[in-house]
């Protein structure tokens, strides 16, 4: 199909625009100006401002087969309504798509009501407040012949972008993690390469006057999406609850509301009925050792397959962190190749060979960690070759509630890992403590 694409160029809009473009669509994106933008992978670009809706006018033309509408409200009930207006229109007797991105914002506090589902009333905060009025407008084009189908996203994360970013650069200006409201909060996420594939879904097979929760996780304790942002920040210190009225001087009082709001949320219709299959990285493992944390890589050229071995590799040094963490013997033992690999401990002890490794480990990580443990951030990688990478890893100790150890020197693990069958393990490691 060819889709008009509003929103194009923000940070839902150019993962969408990948993931159609990966289906065998064609993105028609409207942009403010027509200034060429080279890389984004669009079939064509239409100008266009939907702050504007008069610009509209002749956007949606007979070719176009789809639109999808991901541009974010204007705050003017009647602005909205009229891009809807211009946008639709143009489709009306074609039963052709219409997608409005809304948010699950719409359905406010869920309070004890656990993953609420589409068919729950909306009772929304005051950021959205007028949103569900535009949803049913929508929605009513069905009776006009236009396959009008509403997606809610959950909080998006990944691509190092969405809300969990402003908490990362939160926690990194004060010094402490932090999340707003009381305790318990929790949020409703999605990954935006997840939520990408949804409106693929949504576009290509939703049924008319249908509404998609597009949610990855129900309900993730803020709490611990904050302790996330702050390892993706470099600081290991516990996260701090901010009342509202604090985080509203910072934020204004409408968005700090939204940031407090606890939800818990359901996608698992979307799930059943559309086949979506959201699979990445879930938002605290995505913020913990994903995206959030930039590394240095070096001897591979930039591309999506440099940025899946990189992920790969992350993976294992993330292995290694929750099997050292959690003393699990087999599953430390599992990052391992089986043929020759050498290991040098911290304290200068070399094992050779994968039988020495295991004794080893068998010996001494039951009961290493009742004291404390450490965590484990990849830096920089090396690519000797496609299959063979050199990694750098700084490990920090840590007490058991995630707060750095201040008194106790850092580790710079050197790990050597080799793929073999498609997978990533090591194959010669070092441990080096750092010196004062």
């Amino acid at each position: 199909m060819k889709v008009l694409l509003t929103g194009a160029t923000g940070y839902i809009g150019s993962a969408v625009t990948d993931h159609l473009v990966a289906a065998g669509h064609q993105v028609v994106a409207l942009t403010r100006g027509a200034e060429p933008q080279p890389g984004r992978g669009w079939h064509a670009q239409v100008v266009g401002d939907t702050a504007d809706p008069a610009s509209l006018a002749g956007t949606v033309t007979p070719e176009i087969e789809a639109v999808i509408h991901l541009a974010p409200p204007s705050g003017d009930v009647d602005v909205d309504i009229a891009v809807i207006e211009a946008l639709a229109a143009p489709l009306r007797g074609t039963r052709r798509p219409f997608v409005y991105t809304s948010g699950v914002w719409v359905l406010g506090a869920t309070g004890d009501a656990q993953e609420v589902g589409e068919e729950t009333p909306t009772d929304p905060i005051d950021i959205v407040g007028y949103r569900p009025q535009i949803e049913r407008r929508v929605l009513a084009e069905v009776a006009e012949g236009v396959r009008a189908v509403v997606v809610r996203p959950g909080i998006v994360y990944g691509r190092g972008g969405g809300i969990p970013a402003i908490l990362v650069d939160r926690a990194r200006r004060q010094g402490t993690p932090e999340y707003y409201g009381v305790e318990g909060v929790h949020w409703p996420t999605v990954h935006v390469d997840d939520l990408a594939e949804l409106f693929v879904a949504a576009v290509e097979r939703a049924e008319p006057g249908t509404v998609w929760h597009g949610v990855g996780e129900s309900a993730v304790p803020v709490r611990d999406l904050a302790r996330a942002a702050g390892r993706a920040a470099g600081v290991l210190a516990a996260p701090q609850v901010v009342p509202v009225e604090q985080a509203a001087e910072v934020f204004g009082p409408l968005f700090a509301e939204a940031l407090a709001l606890d939800q818990s949320v359901s996608g698992a219709a979307a799930r059943t009925a559309l086949g979506w299959q959201p699979g990445r990285p879930g938002a605290v493992a995505e913020l913990t050792t994903g995206s959030y944390r930039p590394v240095e890589v070096f001897g591979a050229p930039e591309g999506p397959e440099t940025d899946t071995a990189v992920a790969a590799i992350r993976r294992v040094v993330a292995e290694v962190e929750q099997a050292q963490q959690n003393e699990l013997v087999d599953r430390f033992l599992s990052v391992f190749r089986r043929q020759d690999p050498v290991w040098t401990t911290g304290h200068g002890k070399r094992l050779s060979g994968f039988e020495e490794i295991e004794t080893f480990t068998r010996k001494v990580l039951p009961g290493a960690m009742a004291e404390s443990t450490a965590v484990y951030d990849v830096e920089r990688v090396l690519f000797l070759k496609p299959d063979v990478a050199a990694v750098n890893v700084r490990q920090q100790p840590v007490r058991h509630d995630g707060t750095r150890i201040t008194d106790r020197p850092e580790g710079r693990p050197f790990y050597i890992l080799v793929k073999e069958d498609g997978t990533w393990r090591v194959g010669a490691a070092q441990n080096t403590v750092v010196a004062d």
